[in-house]
Formats: C-alpha cells, sequence, structure tokens
C-alpha cells in the first residue's frame, strides 16, 4: 500500500491539474433571456446569442404573475414574486444574493434611473414599497389611501406598474382609486408629486413610449385610455376609444376574453400603436399624433402580447384561444409596411410572449403547455432549437436594462 502512494498521489494531481485546465464557460450579461418557470418558483438563464441553457436559479416563490427589472450593469435581475417577495438574482454566479419581503400580494416591479431604488407594487396591502437595490432594504412604503374613515381607518386601493421615467419618476395606477400618482425619485423622502385623479375605471396596466416622453394607462371599464405627457405633467389627456369597439367590429371576429391584454406589450413602430383587442380576433393600429385608428387587422385568436421586431418592420403577435384550438399555437407576423399578417407560424400548444434578441435576429417563445422555449430565426422564420423549460411564462431580456418603463 506505502508503494502505491506515490502513483495514487500522481494521479489525483494529474486528474485536479487537467480538470483545472478546462475552459471555463464565460459569458456577458447584456444579451441574456430570462425565462419564468411559473410552476417550479424558478427561472432559466440563456444566452441569447449562442442560444445556449446557461443555468437555472430556484427558490423565488410563487411565480403565477412574476414580472422582473434589471439593473442598469445586467449584472442583476431582480424578480417579484406574487406572494411580495423581492428576489436579486446574480447572473453571473446564478444565485440568490438577497431576498426581502415587499408585500403580501404583489403585481409589479420598476428600478429607478440613477439604479438605487426599486419600487413594488402590491395588491395587499394597497400601496408601492421602495427598497434599497443593493440590500433591499424597506426605505420607504407608500399607503394608496382612497379614503379615510371617521373612526381613523383608511381603505386603500391595490396599485399597478410601476414605470419608470427618463426623468426618474415613478408612476403607478390605482385600481379602485381611478387615479395616477407620480412619485420623484430624486427628492429626498421620495414625495408623491402629482395625482391624477378621476383618470378612469379601473387602471390594469401601463407603458411609457419607447422615446420615454408619453405614459399610457388601460382601463377595464371606460371608453379612453389615459395619456400624460412626462416632461409637463400638467393633464392626463382621454384618448377615446369607443370608435374601435364600434365602427370596426365588423372587421374583428368577436371571442371570448381568455385574458387581458398588457398594454406593455403594445408593439410601437413607424410612429404607430399595434394595440390587441379586448375579446376580439384583431390588432388595433392607432396613428400616434393624434390617436386616430388606421386599421384594423385580423389574427388567428385574440391578442395578448404585440411585440414590435427591432428596426420596426414587423411586429409578431401570440394568439389566445379556447385549449386544444389551433388558436393558441399560432404567432402571426404583421407586416408595418402593409399593415397585414405577411406569415402565420405554428410555434406549439402555448405559445406565448414572444421576446426578440436586442437585436431582433432572433425570437424566443415560450410553448407552454409543451414545457419547451422555441427560437426563430426572424428573417426566415426557421426553427433554431427548442429547450425543455417546465412550464415557461414570462421572457425577459437583459437589454431591457437600458429602458424606460421596461
Amino acid at each position: 500500500m506505502i508503494r502505491l502512494l506515490p502513483a495514487i498521489l500522481i494521479l489525483i494531481v494529474t486528474v485536479f491539474h487537467a480538470h483545472a485546465l478546462e475552459p471555463k464557460k464565460t459569458y456577458g450579461t447584456a444579451s441574456l433571456m430570462v425565462v419564468v418557470e411559473r410552476e417550479r418558483g424558478s427561472v432559466a438563464v440563456f444566452d441569447s446569442i449562442r442560444h445556449e441553457l446557461l443555468g437555472r436559479v430556484e427558490g423565488l416563490g410563487n411565480l403565477r404573475h412574476a414580472t422582473m427589472v434589471f439593473s442598469r450593469d445586467a449584472r442583476y435581475a431582480y424578480v417579484i414574486a406574487r406572494d411580495g417577495v423581492v428576489s436579486k438574482i446574480d447572473l453571473i454566479s446564478m444565485a440568490v444574493e438577497a431576498k426581502a419581503k415587499a408585500g403580501e400580494n404583489s403585481i409589479g416591479i420598476a428600478i429607478s434611473r440613477d439604479n438605487k431604488f426599486i419600487m413594488v407594487c402590491n395588491y395587499e396591502p394597497g400601496g408601492v414599497t421602495i427598497l434599497d437595490s443593493d440590500t433591499l432594504k424597506t426605505v420607504k412604503e407608500i399607503p394608496a389611501v382612497i379614503k379615510e374613515f371617521p373612526d381613523g381607518t383608511k381603505l386603500r386601493s391595490r396599485t399597478v406598474g410601476p414605470l419608470d421615467t427618463a426623468d426618474n419618476l415613478m408612476i403607478f395606477g390605482l385600481m379602485e382609486g381611478g387615479a395616477v400618482w407620480v412619485v420623484d425619485m430624486r427628492q429626498e423622502g421620495f414625495p408623491v408629486i402629482k395625482k391624477f385623479e378621476d383618470v378612469g375605471d379601473t387602471p390594469y396596466d401601463q407603458l411609457i413610449t419607447p422615446d420615454g416622453r408619453h405614459y399610457l394607462v388601460g382601463l377595464l371599464n371606460s371608453d379612453w385610455m389615459g395619456l400624460l405627457d412626462t416632461w409637463k405633467l400638467d393633464s392626463m389627456k382621454k384618448i377615446d376609444v369607443r370608435e374601435r369597439r364600434a365602427g370596426l367590429k365588423a372587421e374583428g371576429e368577436k371571442a371570448p376574453l381568455y385574458h387581458i391584454p398588457h398594454l406593455e406589450s403594445w408593439g410601437i413602430a413607424n410612429g404607430l400603436a399595434f394595440v390587441p383587442a379586448f375579446a376580439e380576433k384583431r390588432v388595433i393600429v392607432y396613428d400616434m399624433k393624434d390617436w386616430s385608428v388606421v386599421k384594423s387587422i385580423p389574427v388567428a385568436g385574440t391578442p395578448l402580447f404585440v411585440v414590435a421586431r427591432p428596426g420596426g418592420r414587423e411586429v409578431w403577435v401570440d394568439n389566445v384561444g379556447a385549449p386544444g384550438s389551433p388558436e393558441e399555437r399560432t404567432i402571426d407576423v404583421i407586416s408595418v409596411e402593409t399593415l397585414s399578417v405577411k406569415k402565420s407560424i405554428d410555434a406549439g400548444k402555448g405559445a406565448l410572449d414572444p421576446q426578440f434578441t436586442p437585436k431582433g435576429e432572433a425570437v424566443y417563445i415560450s410553448i407552454r403547455e409543451e414545457d419547451k422555449v422555441a427560437v426563430y430565426d426572424t428573417d426566415t422564420f426557421k426553427l433554431l432549437k427548442e429547450f425543455p423549460v417546465h412550464k415557461p411564462s414570462g421572457i425577459f431580456s437583459s437589454d431591457r436594462a437600458s429602458k424606460c418603463g421596461l
């Protein structure tokens, strides 16, 4: 045995040295795709240049309506779970660096322009929570109080959003309050500097245009949208949408409202806004100069996400339909030049949430009912790759780190 020891030691050293010389996989963070695995409480991280799965991060809580934002350097992803837990994920080490409780039932998250603070919108308790982005410690809570009773009790509204602006403001909606509040993240104490009341019935979602100038809020039960100039902050203009609900109905087949479309998913291209219709199989096109209706484009099902390809020549639309129907398999590609569907792709059962690589050469799509993510070449429409992903839902590109409102 003693005679064998030198040979054993040499073998150990050789194996260790060989392992040490193995090339370590390296990657940057500017072109990652982070995919939510909603049932497992985890995210899968992909290199969207080589189309490789880099790893998974688990233990993130209830991701039923999870969303995320990225630090300015795209090193960290901040994920908000429905149970109010914020997780700070290091995208290099593939580990959770910090966790904090921001609410009991949370629905949205944003990061300030200066990268210092995170804002979380809560259904319960109604209001927003501001966290330090490094430590995730709570620095302020802003209750969304809409009514005070004589006995001192207060009625709070659920809040939705929030969105960051180029001027380091945060804007969020009050669902029961029918209001929109603006918080100045530059000032000590984060004061609410504007309260736009009577915006409409039940604000539910919002967006900021790609140039960062205009904020729009969608309303579940009003025949208009709210439009705010973030430079002026003077008034909330009503954009009448009754025209599309009345005059253009014949152009789109009516269908059950399987899911409520999200404003953030609007495709903005060539001065036009491509908007998913409620409970109708069509996309409505608005001229953003005056918000007049340009055209109504029939699509395969009721659209949920309407996403502009970088460069603006196409808009890709997922479709929702009855379980097992052809609609829920179809991704429609709309030409911005002709304002018509130029290609329909049978992507698989439960195809949702097309998200483009930063320069638009490929698109990642959740195929939820087949437990996979599909990657397509956007020039040829050919399938490049498929990855096994458990019940994928939201897909988030790390290039959001340098954009307002995402």
